[in-house]
Formats: C-alpha cells, sequence, structure tokens
C-alpha cells in the first residue's frame, strides 16, 4: 500500500493518527512529543500498563507529551 493509498484509508474511515514530532530516547525509556487529536484547554493526564510497557502522559493544547518505559 502506497503512502497515498493509507492516507486516502484512513480519511474514508474516519480515522485520527497520532504523528511523533520528536522524541528522545535512551535504552528502554522514551520521552515524545505527538499531535492530539482533541485540543484541551486544561491537561488530561493519562497511563497505561501492559505486559512490556508502561506509559503514561498528558494531553494538553493539542498535544500529547508521553513517557513511555518498555520492559
Amino acid at each position: 500500500m502506497t503512502n497515498e493509498q493509507y492516507e486516502k484509508w484512513i480519511k474514508e474511515n474516519n480515522l485520527f493518527i497520532s504523528k511523533v514530532h520528536y522524541r528522545i530516547t535512551f535504552k528502554n525509556l522514551g520521552l515524545y512529543i505527538l499531535n492530539s487529536y482533541k485540543f484541551r484547554w486544561f491537561p488530561k493526564p493519562f497511563g497505561m500498563k501492559g505486559k512490556y510497557f508502561i506509559e503514561f502522559g498528558v494531553n494538553w493544547l493539542g498535544w500529547i507529551l508521553e513517557f513511555q518505559w518498555s520492559k
């Protein structure tokens, strides 16, 4: 699938995929800045714990600041 076909498929299915604009990684740790699907005036924290990773972050002013640790 080409990039143009992929973008067309995303628009047809009304999907939003965050894009990483900046990343800092060190071994199993990472700090990521992504664009958000929603503009929020007040910060909304989030967190997830999976079998192989832990991540937490804040969604604020149209951006997501995310910290991630891979086990």
